[in-house]
């Protein structure tokens, strides 16, 4: 699965988009995940990095949330791992939500921020 997603977004690069990702988290959670982020991974980042959202100690959100967006819709074999997104960030029409496939997408090369 990792691989289609990869395909799909070089894809979207091949044709001339971008994809964001982003980190989302309380700022003790969020430091964490920096910490984490810079060991191995660059360029390094901050709390004030594009794609980086520190959220207020008290907001209603219990861990880190990474999210994908992409501009185009995913191939049919993947697309059940995206969900429309309409809302926030409008130029992206998908978003993914998965920790685990975004973490593997750091480890293959993406950045948190514009890709």
């Amino acid at each position: 699965m990792m691989e289609r997603i990869l395909d799909f977004l070089n894809y979207i690069k091949q044709n001339g988009y971008d994809f964001f990702i982003e980190a989302e988290a309380k700022p003790g959670t969020m430091n964490t995940f920096i910490s984490d982020y810079n060991r191995t991974h660059t360029p390094a980042i901050a709390t004030n990095s594009e794609g980086i959202i520190v959220l207020q100690d008290d907001a209603n959100k219990w861990a880190l949330e990474l999210r994908l967006y992409v501009p185009v819709a995913p191939p049919t074999d993947i697309a059940h791992l995206f969900g429309r997104n309409r809302v926030y960030k409008t130029e992206y029409s998908y978003r993914l939500n998965d920790n685990g496939i975004i973490r593997e997408l750091f480890n293959n090369g993406c950045k948190i921020g514009l890709n």
